[in-house]
């Protein structure tokens, strides 16, 4: 759950962000009925990396976390993603109370039509590695 807490709270609180979905930003299923555009992200896998130090008192951990923009036009689908990239891409400190040591997109998924719903989606995969006490 750590590297979730780093991504909801770096997108709830980029200014690009905000100015397109306001407080649209889930984990999980977006609910039915919400806005658009709007975010969800989800975690998709997490592997310790191996220490370097055996007497470390912590862990490194990889984690994927896809993000997925979701809105009415591609258009707005694009700025998005855009805007989640500037928002999440090479972050790195200590973000909602946890160790950051790197954000890194790895994958941009294709773009996706559902045309009986006219909506617009994207995912982008990001690698947050964190560490764990």
């Amino acid at each position: 759950m750590r590297a979730e807490k780093v991504v909801r709270t770096l997108l709830s609180n980029a200014a690009g962000v905000v100015a397109l979905v306001a407080t649209r930003v889930f984990p999980g299923p977006i609910p039915q009925g919400t806005a658009l555009p709007a975010i969800s992200f989800e975690h998709i896998s997490s592997a310790p990396l191996p220490r370097l130090d055996a007497s470390a008192g912590f862990n490194l951990v990889r984690t994927r976390i896809e993000v997925t923009a979701i809105a009415k036009t591609y258009g707005e689908q694009k700025s998005l993603v855009e805007e989640i990239r500037r928002a999440l891409d090479y972050q790195r400190g200590t973000i909602a109370g946890i160790e950051v040591i790197a954000i890194l997109r790895e994958s941009v998924g294709p773009d996706l039509r559902d045309d009986d719903r006219q909506i617009y989606t994207q995912a982008v995969d990001f690698m947050v590695t964190h560490r764990e006490v």
